[in-house]
């Protein structure tokens, strides 16, 4: 929030107020504002508030993200610190996903100082979200909540999983024939664990669509850019499916549906 002197007199003096509200905020806190004036040399400026916003208790990081690819150890660490001169107490009160997270509550400095480890549990791909709750002794905060977000990829990805043109008139598909470019749609293959990705080849089932393959990170990432062959599309759902050929063991083959609905 700012309150300001919108008139300032030539050779006078005006003033800007900066309120900033520090809810939620711990530690220090830069804020910024822009101010704009009728001055042809100074149009705009650029004037910042610093300050370090005290809480009982210290929480670093208040969210987590479980971020790993399948096989590897996923977890976590967060530090959480009591900055008034009574002693801390805190304790797992409840984890809202028990079948995905494991936690495990550490008292790393007597009074003051904890770490709390949260480790994912499920061993396949998977993604979820939900929240480890602990209780305090401070009155003024007497519940934590610590949010978690879990995405454990596999070795290797495809995106998307199903390529969807969506619907479009047959009358805009006639009106696109010289802009093709509108029309093509990719197909990125990801490996998550290692440099060593090759797509070998690609295939269409019914050769509704054709597909160029461009490798984009050496070894990691491989984009197949899909494009619609117009004149063997038909009024209605047009169905195809791409194939796409790795040289990774276990992923040999990949499997993208693909829909184009022309009305």
């Amino acid at each position: 929030m700012a309150r300001f002197d919108r008139t300032i007199p030539p050779g006078g003096e005006g003033k800007i107020t900066l309120q900033v509200q520090t809810k939620g905020y711990q530690g220090n806190v830069h804020k910024t504002a822009k101010v704009m004036t009728n001055d042809p040399k100074t149009p705009e400026m650029i004037i910042g508030m610093k300050g370090k916003v005290w809480a009982p208790i210290q929480i670093n990081p208040k969210h987590v993200r479980l971020t790993g690819t399948v096989g590897e150890k996923v977890e976590r660490v967060v530090r959480v610190q009591g900055e008034k001169e009574e002693p801390l107490i805190i304790k797992v009160a409840s984890v809202s996903i028990p079948e995905k997270i494991e936690v495990e509550l550490h008292e790393i400095e007597k009074g003051r100082t904890y770490e709390l480890k949260i480790k994912n549990k499920v061993e396949g791909e998977v993604t979820y979200g939900g929240q480890v709750n602990l209780t305090t002794n401070y009155p003024e905060i007497p519940k934590l909540v610590i949010g978690v977000v879990g995405n454990v990829r596999g070795p290797l990805e495809v995106r998307p999983r199903v390529l969807n043109f969506s619907r479009m008139p047959e009358k805009r598909l006639q009106q696109l024939k010289d802009n093709k470019a509108f029309l093509v749609r990719p197909v990125t293959v990801m490996l998550n664990k290692g440099k060593d990705l090759k797509v070998n080849k690609v295939e269409l089932e019914k050769s509704l669509f054709k597909a160029v393959v461009q490798p984009i990170q050496g070894g990691r990432i491989v984009q197949i850019r899909v494009e619609p062959v117009l004149e063997k599309l038909k009024k209605g759902l047009n169905e195809d499916r791409l194939k796409i050929y790795t040289n990774q063991k276990g992923f040999e083959v990949l499997e993208v549906p693909i829909q184009f609905e022309v009305l």
